[in-house]
């Protein structure tokens, strides 16, 4: 099933996807292709974004990377 995308909260555009990082799997390659997700890289940085816009590359959103408590 495919997500409607978000809006973006620096140009206002209906382009934002979820960031997934990590070795990405074929089927994440592909999604990537077609634009419903964006690839964060194999790193996790410091603070996480979860979100990009595909147009303007903005990100936003706190990412939950499941930290210990």
């Amino acid at each position: 099933m495919k997500q409607a995308k978000l809006h973006c909260p620096a140009c206002g555009k209906q382009n934002g996807v979820s960031i997934l990082y990590g070795f990405p799997s074929p089927e994440a390659m592909s999604m990537a292709e077609r634009g419903e997700i964006a690839l964060g890289g194999c790193c996790i940085p410091w603070e996480p974004m979860e979100n990009r816009c595909l147009a303007c590359e903005h990100e936003w959103g706190k990412a939950d990377i499941g930290e210990d408590d």
